[in-house]
């Protein structure tokens, strides 16, 4: 159960830089002359009306905004997306322009489209869940436009050959979008899928408010209380969803946000269940994953990217585990093999032992979920969650983490590490 569970669980990834924008709104500066004022002017216009028309699925329109000399397909793309954004329980939909520094288009690009001018701006995708998303999340969306006739149009949304700049895609990217909403403490969480994920999809509506509650049962009810759940149907989708580090073959789930700003709710969390998660989870890995990854959506404005991911990962998964009556040997059974050959553990888990996949990062897993269950067994969960709020707030070296140890419970890391082995050898006991 434990061995499943582990070859279906990855390390959640806690920002997906390569596809957020902070939700914090910035004035643009003026444009340096007038054209540039009346091309941005123009190309926002653009943008509201590529928005509603893909909000509204009007094919008509989005054909009068496709450029001429856009690449075969595009337009389609257009339409297909359309319709099934109109299908989903978004609450927002835009698109926006970004102030930063201009990108030249280069010449082997707008050369062929013929145009009066080429322009490839720095945009993003504005959107929101219905009923789940407090603040709408940004992601960014790599445009090419041209003008011709005193009118601009859309040419492209894909990758542009000299330009590092990347379309985020979405579950109405990838056929059928359907979903289905569950009423947690927090208010309305929403799962998202297609229709050939109705089973896990089904599963994860029905353990959801339970398993919210549970979180909060251990964290406490200062976080949402309410989640965006995404069920991806291929490797494309999961990769478009958390990017190509996170989509590994063993991940069953993967935990991504915008940025954390402070004092402004984190925006943009999504729990995204991987392509192969209905045919390898059980039920009760389905719920211990599901808890695994809504603690990290609880803990994330408490997380600062880097930190010691035995921590990150040890407390998602004590809690995770958190109620179902396993001892060490069913929830980690490799730690207790590799401790019966070996002895006891003698060194925490480094952050490249989650990111080596295999045996090794298994062993991570269940020694970082040990760690935890052992601070909640010898200290109390109360100075389990105070150890989280001073290990958790960024990368640490041994002796800073031996000195916050040193300040929660007592133990310099050296005597921490021989108590923890010590406990692990005698079996959780």
């Amino acid at each position: 159960m434990t061995r499943q569970r582990r070859a279906a669980s990855v390390l959640a990834i806690l920002l997906l830089a390569a596809c957020s924008v902070p939700n914090v709104a910035v004035d643009p500066p003026p444009p340096s002359n007038p054209y540039e004022s009346e091309r941005r002017a123009a190309v926002e216009t653009l943008l509201h009306d590529w928005a509603d028309a893909v909000r509204s699925s009007d094919s008509a329109a989005l054909t009068a905004l496709t450029d001429s000399a856009a690449p075969p397909g595009f337009l389609q793309q257009q339409i297909d997306r359309s319709v099934q954004v109109a299908a989903s329980p978004l609450a927002d939909w835009g698109y926006e322009l970004v102030d930063e520094p201009e990108t030249p288009v280069p010449s082997e690009v707008a050369e062929p489209l013929n145009a009066t001018d080429v322009w490839a701006p720095s945009v993003v995708l504005r959107y929101a869940i219905q009923g789940a998303d407090d603040l709408p999340t940004r992601r960014p969306v790599s445009l090419l436009v041209a003008e011709r006739d005193g009118r601009w149009r859309l040419v492209s949304d894909s990758d542009i050959a000299g330009i590092d700049r990347h379309t985020w895609r979405g579950p109405w990217d990838f056929g059928s979008v359907t979903s289905s909403n569950a009423q947690t403490s927090g208010g309305a969480s929403v799962v998202v899928g297609h229709p050939e994920q109705a089973t896990l999809m089904s599963a994860i509506v029905d353990e959801l408010p339970a398993a919210v509650d549970a979180v909060s049962d251990f964290w406490g009810e200062e976080w949402a209380r309410k989640a965006v759940i995404f069920t991806a149907g291929s490797p494309a989708e999961f990769v478009a969803s958390v990017g190509t580090a996170a989509a590994g073959a063993d991940a069953a789930a993967v935990t991504i946000s915008d940025l954390v700003v402070p004092d402004r709710p984190v925006s943009g969390q999504r729990v995204v269940f991987g392509p192969t998660a209905s045919e390898r989870l059980t039920e009760f890995t389905t719920r211990s994953v599901l808890r695994h990854e809504l603690t990290h959506v609880a803990t994330r404005s408490n997380t600062v990217d880097g930190s010691p991911m035995w921590m990150l990962e040890g407390i998602a998964d004590y809690s995770g585990y958190r109620g179902s009556g396993l001892d060490l040997g069913r929830l980690a059974p490799t730690l207790s093999r590799a401790v019966a050959r070996g002895g006891p553990p003698t060194v925490l888990p480094t952050n490249a032992d989650f990111a080596a996949g295999g045996l090794r990062a298994t062993l991570a897993y269940e020694s970082a979920w040990s760690v935890s269950a052992f601070v909640a067994q010898r200290f109390g969960e109360p100075t389990l969650r105070a150890l989280y709020l001073k290990i958790a707030d960024g990368p640490k070296s041994d002796g800073e983490v031996s000195a916050v140890l040193t300040a929660v419970l007592g133990l310099g890391i050296g005597d921490f590490v021989a108590d923890w082995g010590a406990w692990v050898a005698a079996g959780g006991r």
